[in-house]
Parts: structure tokens; sequence; C-alpha cells
């Protein structure tokens, strides 16, 4: 920018400031307001001024400081040195680097801090990292991954008294989700203290080890829709500690061996047909034996009238002797 061309920096002069410029380029000529190196203390000087009316502040102001300025209704310079009337601050501006070493502490301590980094953002930690924050936490990634890994350590997440932990898949505009969740693990422990805990999807399969136990509390109920299959290995043992009910339109079982001890089966109001079964068994077993006795009564019977007969016989054949005896005579 030409010098006949700078706007009148009379009202600066109330304004105490000391800074130190070291321009990109000592023409002063030129076209662009080049910043270099700038170190100014107190309230905004006459460059900062020139470079915002030339529309170059964003080049020695960050852009937060420009966008909350606009949003307070004031300009950039107006607030760069503080809020207060008569605040005095600190610019420190460059087109090159800033080095910052210290082998002691160092403290910062600030009201609001905002930072934006335009480039890839690397903090190393030798010892032990601590953030303790008093509001909400937000970490985004808006076209990336977020990983969380401890080399050599647990990775534990814990919500506060009767809060909840929520993991959510992918989400779609009306806040279904609609990823997967992988989970990997030698081994998986999970405590339900809760009344409730539902798993609700299209189909679920599970594959389990060698061995499995499952321990339910005072009422389990198990509902399938349209069919329910089940089927086991070698063996199947069902014990009740009281009662077993099965209710339905037809219950059917088939297997090689079926051993049922001291199972009551009971179907509501009436005997089931294995009951059922069991009288008709005992029942036929009595008719049995009753024939039986009956045969060996009609044995008896017969074997009598068998001797009946032949004393008839005797007593005939008697008969016959007399009468011959009385031809004789006659």
């Amino acid at each position: 920018m030409s010098i006949e061309d700078e706007p009148s920096t009379d009202s600066l002069y109330d304004k105490p400031h000391v800074y130190f410029l070291v321009p990109y380029n000592a023409d002063v000529d030129a076209e662009q307001d080049e910043l270099g190196a700038m170190l100014r203390l107190g309230e905004y000087s006459d460059v900062e001024e020139t470079a915002r009316l030339d529309g170059f502040i964003d080049e020695y102001y960050p852009d937060q400081h420009i966008q909350d300025s606009a949003a307070d209704g004031k300009t950039s310079t107006e607030v760069a040195a503080g809020e207060k009337d008569h605040a005095k601050g600190i610019l420190l501006a460059c087109d090159g680097r800033i080095l910052l070493k210290t082998r002691g502490k160092m403290y910062s301590d600030t009201a609001d801090f905002h930072q934006r980094t335009r480039g890839t953002y690397k903090l190393i930690i030798e010892d032990t990292y601590t953030v303790t924050v008093s509001g909400d936490v937000s970490i985004t990634s808006t076209t990336g991954d977020i990983n969380i890994k401890a080399s050599a350590g647990e990775i534990v997440l814990e919500s506060g008294t009767d809060k909840d932990i929520i993991l959510r898949a992918g989400t779609s505009t009306n806040g279904d989700a609609t990823g997967m969740i992988y989970e990997y693990s030698k081994g998986h422990y999970k405590s339900i203290l809760g009344e409730e805990y539902k798993v609700s999807e299209t189909e679920n399969t599970f594959t389990t080890g060698t061995s499995n136990n499952f321990y339910f509390g005072a009422k389990s109920t198990i509902n399938g829709d349209a069919d329910f299959t089940m089927t086991v290995g070698a063996s199947a043992l069902v014990k009740p500690l009281l009662n077993l009910t099965i209710t339905g339109i037809d219950v059917s079982f088939a297997a090689s061996k079926t051993d049922l001890k001291n199972v009551y089966l009971a179907v509501r109001g009436v005997q089931t047909e294995s009951q059922a079964l069991k009288a008709s068994v005992r029942s036929l077993k009595s008719e049995v034996n009753a024939l039986h006795t009956d045969t060996s009564e009609l044995r008896n019977e017969t074997a009598m009238l068998t001797t009946s007969a032949e004393g008839v016989v005797s007593k005939i054949n008697s008969m016959d002797a007399e009468i011959t005896e009385l031809k004789a005579v006659i």
C-alpha cells in the first residue's frame, strides 16, 4: 500500500502501545501488506488498523478473534487488546515459525481458550496425561476414525451414578443405528443388575464353546413366534423341581431311547396321553389275567365234563351187560 493511500491514524496516538515490526517487504509501494514478524505491546497499532482497512487483518489476527469481534458488533482492532476499556494486550504474529522452549516448567492460565491447527497436530507426553473438565467433553472426527488404545494397560469406560453408556454404530437421519459392532475377546463376562435386558434384531445367531452354563432367575420365558426348534446331542435331561407343563396342539417325542424319571406331566384339567396309556395297559393286563383265570377254570370244567362222560359210558356199558343177562334169562 502506498503512503498516499494510508488512512489517518491520528486517533491511534491516544492508544498507548509499542511494537517491533520486521516487514516481509520493505517496499512502501507494495500492493499487499505482507506480515513478516511483529510483536506489539499495549493497545492496537496503526499497522494493525491499516491491515484491517486494507482487508489483510487475517494475516495478523486469528480467524476466531475476527469472527467473535464481528458477532459482538465490533471491529477486530477495537478488542485486540481486550474487552475492557484501556486494556493492554500482546500481539505476536509472523509468517514463519515460532519456537518456544524451556527447561523448566511452563504455566498458562487463561479465561476462554481457543486453538486452531491448520495442519497435523501431534502431542507427545513422556509421563502422565491428566485432563479434568467441569462441563461436557466432545470429541468429533468429521472425516476420519477415532482410535483409543492402551498398549500396556486397561481401558475403562465408566459413567456416573445412574447414568447410561450408549454405543451406537452408525446413525441415520431418524436416529437408528446403521452399522455393526464387533467384539473380539478371549472371554466375556457380563453382569446385568437391572430389570430389563432386551435384544431386538431381525435375526440373532449365537455360536459358543464346548460347554455352556445358563442360570436364570425366578421366572424365565422363551417365546417362538412361528417355529421353535431345539436339537440336542446324544442325551437330554429335563428335570423340573416341581411341575413341568406342556400345552399346545401337538406334542411329539421321537428318539431311539427316552428315559423319563420322576416327571409328572399335567395338562390343565385332563390326564395326558401317557397317563391314559398307562391306565389302558394296566386295564388290559387285568383283563388278560382275568382271561387266563377263566381259561384255567374252563379247562378244569372240561376235565370234569370228560370224567362225567366217562362215568356215563361206564354206566351205559353196565346197563348193556344187565340187559344181555336179562335176555339170557328170558
